[in-house]
């Protein structure tokens, strides 16, 4: 029988004690469907919603949109952005503003909510694809997960 160094197996009982205690530590959610939207409109007319729904425990879906403060403009963010008419892309953007905002969306369906950190100014880099200001996302996906523990 070979005789195994003691650090290899202290590194495996290691290894094995933290998996059990990142497991441990997930947070599973109530099953439902979740709404928070900003207090205020911005400067730009536009308040920011959003819809999460928990599944199993999981969140499952993630809709990030807002309204605008008048009926000049009677759909959506995202319909009106898919429309071409907020323009995003025709100023330099690296996207429409939908399409970003999906790509948040499907940034946090896979990595989870506490990999979204916006910097001090609101943006963050670890979005490929996404370039506009998400700390309003954040607050909103926050204060939905609070409503779902």
């Amino acid at each position: 029988m070979m005789k195994r160094p003691k650090y290899i197996v202290c590194l495996a009982v290691c290894t094995l004690l933290i998996g059990m205690a990142a497991c441990s530590s997930a947070t599973s959610y109530r099953d439902g469907v979740y709404t928070a939207q900003l207090d205020e409109f911005s400067s730009s007319g536009w308040k920011d919603t959003l819809e999460l729904t928990v599944d199993g425990g999981e969140i499952t879906k993630v809709n990030w949109d807002a309204i605008y403060v008048d009926d000049s403009i009677p759909i959506r963010k995202k319909q009106y952005s898919k429309s071409g008419l907020y323009g995003m892309l025709a100023a330099g953007a690296v996207g429409e503003w939908y399409d970003q905002a999906t790509a948040a969306e499907q940034y946090v369906l896979k990595n989870g909510p506490a990999a979204l950190v916006p910097d001090s100014d609101g943006y963050t880099d670890v979005i490929s694809g996404c370039t506009i200001h998400v700390s309003d996302f954040e607050k909103l996906l926050l204060d939905c997960l609070k409503q779902a523990e």
